[in-house]
């Protein structure tokens, strides 16, 4: 039977299909002929005016159960399980709901996209931004940290690479430095509070590119949107070179797939090498053999149309992303050379050259700007690399603690929910595939960030980074499992009732995943709460230290109960302000609140006048649900620090509280520290580098621009590039390979 399809989304006619056999339709609608005067009629059954206004009631019911019961909410009765050991139960109905209702939308016949789009940005914005609501200042110790670096380089106009490693990678803190002066931003407190909303926010727009080059119907898309919304509960939101980073990969993997991707006829032509046969061959094994290995179609529609001079243009802001992003983070570059190598493996990609132009900035950028991070610690950095099984066990079953069971309930869900994302995005991967679909472009996204295990441990946190990077792929291919349908139209031989039936069978499917999945969420994404939650009497301790002694040094000593070689810093906002000034001694406890004190006493002695013990409630708590000391052991220690004759009160309230010896030893006052700015460290063949890197980076670059103005297939316009770029890349790995060994 012949069938007509539709114009797909560049505009242009979709082939004809004479025969069912050869694969599903290849355009975004195919509608037989004779069954066009049914057009009207799938489009209008179950989708009723009345449904929309069902579905508006919905979500506004389940915005208010959400949202009015906060009032209530009080954040001090927290237990181990973090912040949903105190929202209302009708917050969480609330949630419930606002599922119900998404997964209501997809089960209409025709989409309504306004709808849907609110019905996304709630979800976000009441999951994300419920943390910023309910708390007055922002979650995380880190992210004061990080506003301690962007202070630095905002006041002192430089970086000091020995004062910490992130300034080995100072982009995103200049950046953000540069932005809080140009607007006139004194304080970034607020900044600091919303980042994680508005960053989930953002990710929704490259995310949306992403989609739409894939050859799937509106409601795998829209619910993959909202997957993704929802199963981010890594924490990696918060305004650091990890989000900004995360961002510039999902730009970067948007302007790949949009509009560097081989022709619809190239792909179409590489999922038919086997075509079936006249006589098509019977028995469990050819059905088996024909399952995997018969002709598909390829998962995503056409490019995008552009001209040379605008491909050119999207290539150089490749460039210039991957230069930002190597600047700015250690990891994200090498996931996205892991990208674009699996998307050019996979013949997505017409850029073959990018991942070698990648690997190049890359190498250079580590080996001539990072010294300071690597030299004497080689052993360090790469001494995970390629140990598998040591950094899988690290970065999962080190994650569980031994102390709090409420603790390791929570980081035990992590982990599973993480594993049902995976094995439901693989099952969807699989069904794809039964409907004949070829999605090399999904599954490279969901398999390319399983090679940073490759690595290292990346402190106990890649199998962290590999979920958080896997998501774009795994959302999709979820999405697929429920909706594996490349067009919207139902099949019109069915009966209306029957046709309901069938679209919402998989609707009630993924609405019972959607509540797991939203469940989930708030367990795991604010389990930590408890201790991951900054108090404002938190920052006023730091502020009560720097105003005892605006000058010079200030040692900041802290208590743990874990091994002091793994325990580097407090659980608190340390050096938010001065961050050169701030050092960090501990002590470790003996569980007993008189000998602590004694042990304090005679650490404080040591540092003198610099010299500060400093507990916070957060840190108390953490020392209860990590490190099992016994509840309310911080309130005790207090009470003795108070009461003992050698110790003064700096600054005490309910949330923190500062010591220092009442009778300090005298000391004199060290030289101001120095900053260590970048140095690039000479080696006899370094010189050569300098020569090499911008002559090999210009003929890469020109090589691709190249590319793109030869025809398809012609390498010929190619060899004088490579010719010349050959030597200049084997002596720039000589000259890295050197440094490596020389200053090592």
């Amino acid at each position: 039977m012949t069938t007509v399809s539709g114009p797909d989304k560049t505009g242009q006619p979709a082939p004809r299909t004479a025969d069912h056999t050869a694969g599903p339709p290849t355009g975004r609608r195919t509608i037989p002929r004779r069954h066009g005067a049914r057009r009207a009629l799938a489009r209008s059954v179950g989708d009723q005016p009345v449904g929309a206004l069902c579905v508006v009631v919905l979500l506004i019911t389940g915005l208010a159960l959400f949202w009015i019961p906060l009032r209530g909410v009080r954040l001090d009765a927290m237990t181990g399980y973090g912040l949903i050991s105190v929202l209302p139960v009708t917050t969480l109905v609330g949630a419930g709901v606002l599922a119900i209702a998404f997964v209501a939308t997809l089960g209409a016949a025709r989409p309504r996209r306004t709808l849907l789009a609110v019905q996304l940005l709630s979800t976000v914005v009441s999951l994300h931004g419920l943390a910023p609501v309910l708390e007055p200042v922002a979650r995380f110790p880190t992210t004061w940290q990080h506003a301690g670096l962007i202070e630095y380089i905002t006041r002192t106009h430089g970086v000091d690479t020995l004062l910490d490693a992130r300034f080995n990678w100072p982009a995103f803190f200049a950046l953000a430095g540069f932005v809080t002066k140009a607007v006139g931003q004194d304080h970034l407190d607020p900044v600091l509070r919303w980042a994680p909303l508005v960053t989930n926010l953002a990710y929704l727009g490259p995310l949306w590119l992403i989609l739409r080059t894939l050859r799937a119907n509106w409601r795998a898309k829209y619910f993959a949107a909202w997957v993704f919304a929802v199963a981010n509960w890594v924490g990696q939101d918060y305004l650091s070179p990890q989000a900004f980073g995360y961002l510039l990969y999902l730009c970067w993997i948007a302007i790949l797939v949009n509009w560097f991707r081989p022709d619809a006829g190239t792909a179409r032509k590489e999922g038919r090498r086997r075509t079936p046969r006249a006589r098509p061959r019977t028995g469990p094994f050819w059905r088996c053999y024909d399952w995997a290995f018969g002709p598909t179609e390829p998962g995503e529609l056409p490019p995008r149309p552009a001209s040379v001079q605008d491909r050119s243009v999207l290539f150089l802001l490749l460039v210039a992303i991957f230069m930002v992003a190597t600047a700015a983070h250690q990891l994200t570059p090498f996931l996205m050379i892991a990208v674009t190598t699996g998307l050019v493996l996979a013949r997505r990609c017409t850029l073959r050259g990018l991942p070698v132009l990648g690997c190049v900035i890359f190498a250079s950028w580590v080996s001539l700007m990072t010294r300071a991070y690597w030299a004497g610690h080689l052993d360090e950095v790469f001494g995970g690399m390629g140990r598998l099984g040591a950094n899988l066990s690290t970065s999962v079953a080190g994650r569980i603690t031994q102390g709090s069971p409420q603790l390791a309930g929570v980081q035990t869900g992590r982990v599973a929910l993480a594993v049902l994302v995976a094995i439901l995005a693989l099952l969807g991967l699989l069904r794809r595939h039964t409907a004949r679909m070829n999605d090399r472009v999904v599954v490279v996204l969901f398999l390319a960030p399983f090679a940073s295990f490759g690595l290292q441990s990346y402190g106990g946190e890649i199998a962290l980074r590999t979920y958080f990077f896997m998501l774009p792929g795994a959302c999709v291919l979820l999405a697929y499992l429920f909706f594996p349908d490349p067009v919207s139209v139902p099949a019109v031989r069915t009966r209306p009732r029957r046709r309901r039936l069938r679209r919402w069978r998989p609707a009630i499917a993924a609405g019972a995943f959607a509540l797991v999945l939203i469940s989930g969420f708030l367990l795991v994404r604010f389990g930590n709460e408890k201790f991951e939650r900054i108090r404002p009497g938190d920052l006023k301790a730091f502020d009560a230290m720097l105003q005892r002694r605006p000058k010079g040094p200030i040692d900041v000593v802290w208590l743990t109960a874990e091994d002091t070689t793994g325990s580097g810093f407090p659980v608190m906002p340390w050096s938010y302000r001065s961050y050169e000034r701030f050092s960090y001694p501990v002590v470790s406890t003996s569980r007993v609140p008189g000998t602590d004190v004694l042990t304090v006493a005679a650490k404080l002695h040591d540092h003198g006048a610099d010299g500060f013990f400093v507990t916070t409630r957060g840190h108390e708590a953490y020392l209860e649900l990590s490190g099992g000391l016994p509840a309310g052991y911080g309130t005790r220690l207090r009470e003795a620090l108070s009461r003992s004759a050698a110790i003064a009160v700096v600054y005490a309230d309910r949330d923190a509280a500062v010591f220092t010896l009442r009778s300090p030893p005298s000391s004199p006052d060290p030289p101001p520290p120095t900053a260590t700015p970048v140095t690039v460290g000479m080696t006899p063949w370094t010189p050569a580098c300098l020569v090499y890197l911008p002559v090999l980076l210009g003929v890469l670059i020109a090589r691709e621009l190249r590319r793109l103005r030869a025809p398809r297939g012609e390498r010929r316009p190619l060899r004088p590039y490579t010719v010349l770029a050959v030597p200049l890349l084997v002596g720039l790995i000589a000259v890295v390979v050197e440094r490596f060994l020389t200053l090592r």
